[in-house]
């Protein structure tokens, strides 16, 4: 795991590629930050109206929050897998260049993605504890399990980041999976409200254990919107996942570091 030490050893370096990426993406911008709790707030606006106000196919309380409380791990993932996608081919004459630690490119990324996350969770958290009570006592479990979140998105950054090089079709994937894979995470329904369930348990029990951003969601929502503790299993799951990515990611990055710039 000394890929990801690097982080430390050249943070002065991996800390001007944040700065870098956070001016960039809002360069020119007069509302900055701000822009990066739009979008997940529009997608609340427009699930609530259809599956809680029209459809009436979610019967969840303070079903806004609930949808938040979601988009919260959601928004974090999408937006820094897909970012970190196109990091080492967008910064190609950099990567030819100069010999540094290239996996810092798709890690500062992730970092700047971090600050949206932190955005949307300062904006969440206080209507959460102000009109839901039962998570003042529970919220707190939720802040651990960012660690594990982050390293889950960490170790896939880089992974999809040096598999672009060789395969550019990398980036094309990544953005077509995304919708579905929103659609199959319960980030606007829950998994008791699917009518079809009946006696396919096997199929919930499928998209709950094989996505594997689902354990993440419940996990973090659960303390942080229905005040109850994560479930051992999906905080053991997180962690098997978080894990597998960073090893999975650090195997792949370093059999094709050699090959980054001639590839690009």
């Amino acid at each position: 795991m000394s890929l990801y030490a690097d982080l430390y050893r050249y943070r002065e370096l991996f800390l001007n590629l944040f700065r870098r990426d956070l001016e960039v993406r809002y360069r020119g911008s007069a509302l900055g930050l701000v822009w990066t709790l739009v979008n997940p707030l529009v997608l609340m606006g427009v699930y609530t109206l259809l599956f809680s106000m029209l459809l009436r196919a979610v019967s969840v309380d303070h079903f806004p929050l609930f949808v938040l409380a979601g988009l919260l791990t959601w928004v974090f993932f999408q937006s820094a897998v897909q970012g970190s996608s196109t990091s080492l081919v967008a910064h190609a004459g950099l990567v030819k260049q100069v010999r540094f630690p290239r996996q810092l490119l798709p890690l500062s990324v992730v970092g700047s993605t971090l600050v949206t996350f932190f955005a949307m969770l300062v904006v969440i958290l206080p209507f959460n504890l102000a009109l839901i009570p039962e998570t003042r006592s529970t919220f707190w479990a939720a802040l651990p399990l960012i660690v594990p979140l982050v390293a889950l998105v960490c170790g896939l950054a880089v992974l999809v980041a040096s598999v672009n090089v060789l395969f550019r079709d990398v980036e094309h994937l990544v953005a077509t999976i995304m919708l579905p894979w929103f659609v199959l995470t319960p980030i606007f329904y829950t998994f008791d409200d699917l009518p079809g369930v009946g006696d396919r348990q096997w199929v919930v029990d499928l998209m709950h254990y094989g996505n594997f951003l689902v354990p993440f969601v419940q996990a973090i929502r659960d303390p942080l919107f229905f005040g109850d503790m994560p479930a051992v299993g999906d905080v053991v799951y997180t962690l098997v996942a978080a894990l597998a990515a960073l090893g999975l990611g650090a195997l792949v990055f370093r059999r094709v570091d050699d090959r980054l710039a001639a590839e690009l």
